[in-house]
């Protein structure tokens, strides 16, 4: 889904993010124990702690709206980014919130090229 190489374990990957904006990539649980929600269909390993049975985010875009990514929605962000990580800072949940909209935004205009 675009991105710069990451090293994993010897091999270059390629970055990988999702539909909100997260990239998967990134995080330590990819591709060996959650493939991303493009694999996974928004069904998300925290989900347990929330008492959703997909992503709200996911959800909303894929499956209600039919785009590829919340970055082509003119409601982003919406309320639905308002949820925050428990293990992370308030600044920290803010910060990581505004990489993810501005990197849609950056995609949604690259794929208007």
């Amino acid at each position: 889904m675009g991105g710069e190489p990451k090293e994993k374990e010897g091999l270059i990957m390629a970055k990988y993010m999702s539909c909100c904006g997260t990239v998967c990539s990134d995080c330590e649980y990819y591709p060996d124990s959650c493939g991303g929600c493009e694999e996974i269909e928004g069904k998300v390993f925290w989900l347990e702690y929330t008492g959703e049975e997909i992503c709200s985010i996911y959800d909303c875009c894929m499956n209600g709206k039919r785009y590829v990514h919340c970055g082509q929605c003119e409601e982003l962000p919406c309320r639905r980014y308002d949820g925050e990580d428990p293990t992370k800072s308030a600044e920290e949940n803010r910060a990581d919130h505004l990489r993810q909209v501005e990197a849609l935004r950056r995609r949604n205009e690259g794929e208007r090229r």
